[in-house]
């Protein structure tokens, strides 16, 4: 409870953190894939020199390159939620986790898990957790990942705060964060591929995080790929991979702007002046 409910004061701050960790699984994903130990001496030093090593990133100014890339981190509007109580999915075409793997992981905390990895950014291994105050009155989200080499079964657990029962409320000062694990185990089954209505692509390999009834400030409610783009800018404004950002026909058919790509305020101002 201590951990979780005493970081970010901002829910797009807490969001920040989450698409952070989609651009460490990023880079994990691209380091094996080149057959590099991300803990060895061979592996990028720092995230500058990864996004150098695994993209070409003089192409980044390029819209059909950064489009291409972009599509790997996204963030959707569930498009069954209604304006104004609106559920978020985050997705990264990162490393994925096997089901066995995700208490050390996605449903860890503390443990430091990547403080011997100079190339990604997270190191405390909590600032993740940080979303679960925003996510309605019952604090749910549900993680779910597979191993970017398709190998094992697709996993997934529901986090949630602990309501506490009448017994536990006389007991209990606070209350406290759980996940489910039914017998232990991290529920998992085969997949190929599933339809999560992400933008051009289905779900293969990978994470997927939907965050239920966040908790967006005024002036992000309305529609994500503009509001919440340009609220996210102002707390990362040079990321270092694109991000697209995207809401659904579902819930403004009128809008003809659903699909934008965040790519740090920084960023635009650079290749504005190129040009």
């Amino acid at each position: 409870f201590s951990v979780v409910e005493n970081q970010q004061a901002n829910p797009v701050a807490a969001l920040v953190e989450k698409l952070t960790n989609s651009i460490d699984a990023m880079l994990m994903k691209k380091c094996y894939e080149q057959g590099i130990d991300p803990r060895s001496q061979v592996a990028p030093k720092n995230m500058h020199d990864a996004v150098h090593s695994f993209y070409n990133y003089e192409n980044f100014d390029l819209q059909v390159y950064r489009n291409e890339v972009a599509q790997d981190i996204q963030i959707l509007a569930d498009p069954n939620s209604p304006r104004g109580d609106t559920s978020l999915i985050i997705f990264d075409n990162g490393e994925g986790q096997h089901p066995q793997e995700f208490p050390n992981t996605f449903l860890s905390l503390l443990r430091g898990n990547k403080n011997d990895i100079k190339f990604v950014q997270g190191k405390y291994n909590m600032g993740g957790a940080g979303a679960l105050v925003y996510c309605g009155e019952k604090r749910y989200q549900l993680v779910a990942s597979k191993r970017y080499d398709g190998t094992g079964n697709f996993g997934f657990s529901l986090l949630r705060m602990h309501p506490l029962t009448k017994e536990e409320e006389e007991t209990k000062k606070n209350t406290y964060y759980e996940y489910f694990c039914p017998d232990g185990n991290i529920p998992e089954f085969h997949i190929d591929e599933l339809d999560l209505s992400l933008y051009k692509r289905k779900f293969r390999t990978g994470t997927i995080i939907k965050l239920y009834s966040y908790d967006l400030p005024p002036g992000s409610k309305s529609v994500i790929s503009r509001d919440l783009n340009q609220s996210i800018n102002e707390y990362l404004h040079n990321p270092a991979l694109p991000i697209y950002i995207i809401d659904r026909k579902e819930r403004y058919p009128k809008d003809i702007g659903l699909e934008r790509i965040m790519f740090g305020l920084s960023n635009r101002l650079l290749y504005q002046k190129d040009k």
